[in-house]
């Protein structure tokens, strides 16, 4: 696992917000996102995520595939 993106949230802009992938990750393929929480701007039992979206694209030849082995 790497870390893909970090994102703070601000209550004071739209509520529709994004955040762009690290450099750092190149072309590399990524199968699965997880969204971790490190504080809270509601209630302190619970955090809501009403939407999230991930954008990306599939390799185009299987040479990418075959680095990432």
């Amino acid at each position: 696992m790497f870390l893909l993106a970090e994102f703070s949230y601000d209550p004071k802009k739209s509520n529709a917000q994004t955040s762009n992938v690290l450099d750092l990750v190149g072309s590399g393929l990524v199968d699965t996102a997880r969204l971790d929480f490190t504080s809270n701007h509601g209630s302190p039992s619970h955090t809501c995520i009403y939407w999230l979206q991930v954008h990306g694209h599939e390799p185009t030849s299987v040479s990418m595939l075959a680095t990432q082995s």
